[in-house]
């Protein structure tokens, strides 16, 4: 199978170069895919002809796309509208990754696909656009996830584990609720959904929940570490960019699609600690 991967630098394109190795990968640099030109895209597009055309590019900097708000709308929502575009021009499959801050975190239980999205930042509101542009391509698959991270790129475990190497005392916020979410789990639970021609929006989270705190607090356990954590609220550490104290999403949908392959949170973690060279998998 032919897949186009865009975002090719970002941590999640890293985990499909390697799981996705079986496939005929394309994962152009960004001066070959410029997702802020329409032109860009569809040459692209029209020269590789995709059978799938995987977009892992997005602003993801949630506090910077409050004050770049005009750069958020391209790339996270008009672009994915080209790229929709485009995509249905060759009659390809476009694989679109969304997120949960496309809710605003007031629930009380875990997000089902059909509960109506109500985004409270910049980020979440141009998310939720490329999820309306997405499905302008007919065999469509929006994949929300949360808390992406693993054992490359920047992300909340290797900015604790960077933080713990210097020694510092640390203070994380315990007031907002998710899902961590490995790459390498979304890689293969997206694997499995191309193969089974998943259509629609679905949730592809880790099972389970905790805290950012308790996020913490379970990598240094994992790696061994004694390290100086306490609890604060997201108060204590106002940001520019306002974040959902729930955003737990309910995987159920999967299981009905078929194949359901995310663990638990925390086997997810182990894995990620044990290894961190995922080319010995591929």
């Amino acid at each position: 199978m032919r897949v186009l991967v865009t975002g090719g630098a970002g941590q999640l394109a890293q985990a499909i170069r390697h799981l996705w190795a079986e496939h005929e990968l394309v994962i152009p640099e960004e001066s070959v895919l410029d997702l802020s030109r329409r032109d860009s895209i569809q040459n692209v597009v029209a020269s590789v002809r995709p059978e799938v055309l995987l977009n892992c590019a997005a602003f993801t900097q949630v506090d910077h796309c409050e004050s770049g708000a005009e750069q958020a709308q391209l790339i996270n929502a008009t672009a994915v509208g080209w790229l929709a575009e485009a995509c249905e021009s060759v009659d390809g499959r476009l694989v679109q990754i969304s997120t949960d801050y496309v809710f605003d975190g007031t629930g009380t239980r875990a997000y089902r696909e059909g509960d109506p999205p109500h985004p409270v930042s910049v980020y979440g509101i141009t998310k939720l656009e490329g999820e309306r542009q997405a499905a302008r391509c007919q065999k469509h698959l929006i994949a929300r996830t949360s808390w992406l991270y693993d054992a490359w790129g920047k992300n909340f475990l290797n900015t604790m584990l960077n933080a713990a190497a210097q020694g510092r005392s640390l203070r994380v916020v315990d007031d907002q609720r998710g899902a961590p979410t490995s790459c390498r789990a979304l890689a293969r639970q997206l694997k499995v959904a191309v193969a089974e021609e998943w259509q629609g929006l679905v949730h592809v989270t880790c099972q389970g929940e905790t805290t950012w705190h308790g996020f913490a607090k379970a990598i240094f356990e994992a790696k061994g570490l004694s390290v100086d954590l306490s609890p604060c609220s997201t108060a204590d550490y106002p940001t520019p960019a306002t974040r959902p104290a729930y955003s737990v999403l309910d995987g159920d949908r999967r299981q009905q699609l078929g194949t359901d392959l995310m663990p638990h949170w925390l086997e997810a973690l182990a894995q990620v600690v044990a290894q961190s060279d995922l080319s010995k998998e591929a």
